[in-house]
C-alpha cells in the first residue's frame, strides 16, 4: 500500500492481465513521451503550470473536441478539462483520453469517469513528482499509478535524478510492471540503474533485454534482477562506457 492509500501491484488497477494491459500501458507511455519529444508541441515543453487565460483550454486543444463528442457531453469534458487545467495540470493527455473514450464509443459517463480518475492520478504524480514537473513527466507518473506503481517510487526517481527529466524512467518502470516483473522488484532495479548514473538510452536497452529475457522462458523478477545488477556491475567496473555492454540473458530455469 502506498503512502496515500493508493493500492499497489500489477493488478492494483486492472484485473485483466496479458497482452491488453502491455498495449495501454506502452500507449500510455509514448503519448506521455510525446508530450516532451514533439518540437511542435511547446506547451508540453514547459513545466505544467496555469496558463495565463486561467480556467480556458487552450484553444489548439479544444479544436481537437470538434465533431468528436455530441454537444452535452462535449461541455461536460470541456468543464472537466478546464477546471484541471487551471488548476495547473496539463490538458493534452485529459484530451487524449476523452477523444480515446470517443473513439470506443464510450458514452458521456463513462468517458467523464475515466477523465475524473485520470485528474485524480494527474493530482497524485504532482504532489509526488513536483509542482515543477513537465507535462510529459505528470503524464507518465499518472500512467504509473494507473498501473500500481506506489507513489513512494516516483518521489524517490525525482530525489534521485534532481533536475532531470524522468518520462523514460517512469516508462521504463511502468512497462516492466506491466511485463510481470512486481512492482517492488522493477522499482528497486530502475533506482539502483538511477544510481548507478544510467542513461535514459540503457534504460530503453534495458528495458528490452527484460522483456526478450521474459520471452524465452525468464522469470520477470529474476531476468529484470539480473538485467539491473550486471548493467550496475558494468558501470561500477568501467564507468558510463560500461553501459553500453550488454550483460547475459538469465538462464531458462
Amino acid at each position: 500500500m502506498s503512502t496515500t492509500g493508493r493500492p499497489t501491484g500489477v493488478n492494483a488497477r486492472d484485473g485483466k492481465g496479458g497482452r491488453g494491459r502491455v498495449v495501454r500501458v506502452l500507449a500510455g507511455w509514448l503519448a506521455a513521451l510525446a508530450l516532451v519529444s514533439a518540437p511542435d508541441v511547446l506547451p508540453a515543453q514547459q513545466p505544467a503550470q496555469p496558463s495565463v487565460a486561467r480556467g480556458s483550454t487552450p484553444a489548439w486543444l479544444r479544436a481537437r473536441l470538434e465533431g468528436r463528442l455530441d454537444s452535452t457531453n462535449r461541455v461536460a469534458v470541456e468543464r472537466l478539462i478546464d477546471s484541471a487545467h487551471a488548476s495547473g495540470l496539463p490538458a493534452e493527455p485529459l484530451v487524449d483520453k476523452a477523444l480515446e473514450g470517443a473513439s470506443k464509443r464510450a458514452p458521456g459517463p463513462a468517458i467523464l469517469r475515466a477523465l475524473r480518475a485520470m485528474v485524480a492520478d494527474l493530482t497524485v504524480a504532482r504532489q509526488t513528482l513536483g509542482p515543477q514537473s513537465l507535462a510529459g513527466e505528470l503524464a507518465a507518473g499518472a500512467v504509473a499509478l494507473r498501473g500500481g506503481i506506489d507513489d513512494d517510487a516516483l518521489r524517490r526517481l525525482r530525489r534521485e535524478r534532481p533536475g532531470q527529466p524522468l518520462v523514460v524512467a517512469l516508462g521504463v518502470l511502468t512497462d516492466l510492471v506491466a511485463r510481470g516483473v512486481p512492482a517492488t522488484d522493477a522499482s528497486r532495479a530502475v533506482l539502483d540503474l538511477t544510481q548507478a548514473g544510467v542513461a535514459d538510452e540503457q534504460l530503453v536497452a534495458f528495458r528490452r533485454d527484460v522483456e526478450r529475457d521474459i520471452g524465452i522462458g525468464a522469470p520477470p523478477a529474476v531476468a529484470a534482477a539480473l538485467r539491473a545488477s550486471n548493467l550496475v556491475l558494468n558501470f561500477a567496473g568501467n564507468g558510463a562506457s560500461g553501459a553500453a555492454s550488454r550483460s547475459p540473458a538469465p538462464r531458462k530455469p
